[in-house]
C-alpha cells in the first residue's frame, strides 16, 4: 500500500510558499491537504524536526527554514523517516521451490537501483522546481475558465 505521507509535506511546503505574506493557520493549511489541523500540525512538526520548516508556536506564520531552491524532495523525503525502502521485497517465499529461493535475493538487486535512480532524482527537484510547475498548472486552468467564460 502506497504512503502519501511525502506528497502531503511537499503540499505544505508548496503551499506555505506560494502563500508566504498570508497568514497561515493550520485550518487553512490542512484544508488545502483536505485532512484536519491537528494532522497538519503534525506534519509540520515533522518538517520542524527535519530543519525545513521553522514555526513559532502561537503565530501563523511558517516559514520555509531555506530557501525553496535549497529544499529538495530527497530532503522532504528524509524527513518522513523511511524505514524500509520504496519497494519492499517479499522475503517470505518457499525455500522449497528454486523461484521462491531465488527470486528475493535477485529482485532484491533491481529494487536497490530503483531506490538508488529514485532518490538521485530525488536530490535534483527541489520545491522551486514544483512551485513553478504549480503556478504554471495554475495559471493555465485560470486561462482555460475564462476562454470557458468568454
Amino acid at each position: 500500500m502506497a504512503n502519501n505521507r511525502l506528497s502531503d509535506l511537499v503540499h505544505i511546503l508548496v503551499y506555505i510558499q506560494m502563500h508566504a505574506e498570508s497568514k497561515l493557520t493550520s485550518d487553512l493549511i490542512a484544508s488545502s491537504l483536505n485532512t484536519n489541523p491537528s494532522l497538519a500540525r503534525r506534519m509540520m512538526s515533522q518538517l520542524k524536526k527535519a530543519s525545513l520548516l521553522d514555526t513559532t508556536q502561537g503565530t501563523a506564520s511558517p516559514k520555509l527554514s531555506r530557501p525553496a531552491t535549497q529544499i529538495t524532495i530527497f530532503d522532504v523525503y528524509m524527513a518522513t523517516k523511511p524505514e524500509s525502502p520504496l519497494l519492499k521485497v517479499d522475503k517470505n517465499t518457499s525455500q522449497n521451490c528454486a523461484v521462491g529461493h531465488a527470486l528475493p535475493k535477485v529482485l532484491n538487486k533491481y529494487y536497490l537501483d530503483i531506490q538508488s535512480t529514485a532518490e538521485a532524482k530525488m536530490r535534483r527537484i527541489t520545491i522551486q522546481d514544483i512551485i513553478n510547475d504549480v503556478k504554471m498548472d495554475i495559471e493555465h486552468h485560470q486561462k482555460e475558465s475564462s476562454m470557458l467564460n468568454s
